[in-house]
């Protein structure tokens, strides 16, 4: 409750970007902004807190914060801290992840249980890192020409240093999955998995995201791997939940699809290009073993009754 009372809201523009170092560094209570936050700490001793979780940070640190999360930073007295620190519009990444197809905000927005908002760089991961920052610091101040080239330098930059991180954080989710798998193992080698109860949250995660996207190439790996979960307990949990696989489940929700698309009259190739199955006759097949009829006969069928 404490921490409720000092929480206040700060105004930033829509991108701003920090390079540098300053002692006496601390905030008097916990901030919040529209913003989505990057830090990458260069010095050792600062404290970050984020919500009601506290790190002690060491030189590579870095931070993602998003624009819902309240949060302050402290550092001793009289010791000077280097950083780099990027905000920008969360807007930014849904406009670019819908033009590439590609989740830049996943580490912001759609997080795995347990989300660590640290993550360390050393060697040449830091090195990386901190190359694509100064390449984005270089184009924001080439900026000031205020030429559509040089905004559109800016916004690339900013995607690749984003791009990068996921990389790193995937690893490092993958890393961590694995030394928790081993921990999970019980004395005869088998694996046992615990049931929390936000699991059934993710439960409903998955099917909304199953139904937006329904017309894509959905598979166990891509979406374990998406919502950072074991396929094994991700399978052996859905079904537990619904009563089906995860992938009876999308066959389910595309045979749905599918029925409205032959009822709205698009023709059998096109309901199988557009479900993004491999062939006509591929989709052919799932769909008679779901329904017991040819699609052709289904929308044959429907026009039927409609006449």
């Amino acid at each position: 409750m404490e921490k409720k009372e000092r929480v206040f809201f700060e105004e930033f523009d829509a991108l701003y970007y920090f390079h540098g170092s300053s002692e006496n560094w601390a905030m008097q209570g916990f901030h919040f902004h529209n913003q989505y936050e990057i830090i990458l700490l260069l010095t050792d001793g600062a404290l970050m807190e984020i919500g009601n979780c506290t790190y002690h940070a060491k030189a590579g640190d870095l931070f993602v914060i998003n624009n819902k999360e309240y949060h302050r930073t402290s550092g001793a007295s009289g010791k000077a801290y280097k950083r780099y620190v990027l905000m920008f519009e969360p807007e930014f990444l849904v406009q670019m992840g819908e033009a590439f197809h590609y989740d830049f905000s996943l580490f912001f927005e759609n997080r795995p249980e347990q989300f660590n908002h640290r993550l360390h760089l050393s060697g040449e991961k830091l090195e990386k890192v901190e190359k694509l920052f100064g390449k984005l610091e270089r184009h924001i101040s080439s900026e000031s020409k205020k030429s559509a080239e040089s905004s559109v330098k800016v916004k690339v930059a900013i995607l690749e240093l984003i791009t990068a991180i996921n990389e790193m954080y995937r690893f490092f989710m993958e890393e961590e999955k694995g030394r928790n798998s081993e921990e999970r193992k019980d004395e005869q080698g088998k694996q046992e998995f615990k049931d929390p109860v936000l699991y059934r949250e993710r439960i409903e995660q998955l099917k909304k995201y199953i139904a937006a996207h329904v017309e894509e190439r959905l598979d166990l790996d891509e979406i374990s791997g998406r919502f950072y979960m074991n396929r094994y307990y991700l399978s052996h949990y859905f079904k537990k939940e619904t009563g089906f696989t995860l992938m009876q489940y999308v066959t389910n929700q595309k045979i749905l699809a599918a029925k409205t698309l032959l009822k709205e009259g698009h023709s059998v190739t096109d309901v199988a290009f557009r479900l993004s199955y491999n062939s006509d006759s591929h989709f052919i097949a799932v769909f008679k073993k779901a329904t017991g009829i040819t699609p052709k006969k289904y929308a044959q069928s429907k026009k039927d009754n409609h006449e």
